[in-house]
């Protein structure tokens, strides 16, 4: 809709994050709605964003819905999840684009990755993976699974990896490491599970 050079726009959005994860570029987070956006445009020809909005949560999601929306859309963004499997391919597609433009290969999915979990019993995997991340961003930064997640920190690209071996007297080691992308680490931690008890047997940093 167009009036007064206030354009309204009505669509069904989606977005995605996409991180690597396991060496794949998968969607970490995201999501998408029925929207409603609202654009001023001035006498350059120049658009700024005057309101976004989405419908509300929970039961007041189809009344919301109906007072931002034409009557004649309400059938097209009452049934909007026929759109999301195009719209996921789309992202899958511009995230591709996105790899190419900076030179990288690897396989491309929207859909959740799945991963394996230390092999650890609860109290310890809470203290490892709950607890000790609270107070340590290195360790926070670590996937809770077993493999690897990469992270932008000031330009540089580095590779987050969790593993799990068996130490030489057959105790557990978790071991958290950070890599550059030479493959060099720049920080690494071991613990050897006791019991119950995460034990720092190694620390590089």
């Amino acid at each position: 809709m167009h009036k007064d050079n206030i354009i309204k726009v009505y669509t069904i959005a989606s977005f995605g994050y996409f991180g690597f994860e396991n060496g794949i570029f998968t969607g970490i987070s995201g999501g998408g709605a029925p929207t409603v956006i609202t654009f001023s445009k001035n006498e350059k020809g120049e658009y700024s964003l005057l309101e976004y909005k989405e419908p509300m949560d929970g039961a007041f999601y189809t009344d919301s819905l109906k007072k931002m929306f034409p009557e004649k859309l309400h059938d097209e963004v009452l049934s909007a999840d026929k759109y999301y499997p195009e719209l996921t391919r789309q992202q899958e597609a511009q995230a591709a684009e996105y790899l190419k433009s900076i030179g990288r290969t690897a396989k491309v999915s929207a859909a959740y990755v799945k991963k394996k979990l230390t092999d650890i019993n609860v109290e310890t995997s809470n203290k490892l993976f709950a607890e000790f991340t609270q107070y340590n961003q290195f360790l926070n930064n670590c996937p809770h699974w077993i493999g690897t997640r990469e992270c932008i920190e000031n330009g540089v690209r580095y590779v987050y990896e969790t593993s799990q071996s068996k130490t030489s007297d057959d105790y557990d080691l978790i071991t958290f490491k950070k890599t550059n992308e030479d493959g060099a680490i720049v920080e690494e931690y071991r613990y050897k599970i006791v019991g119950n008890e995460p034990v720092l047997v190694y620390k590089k940093n």
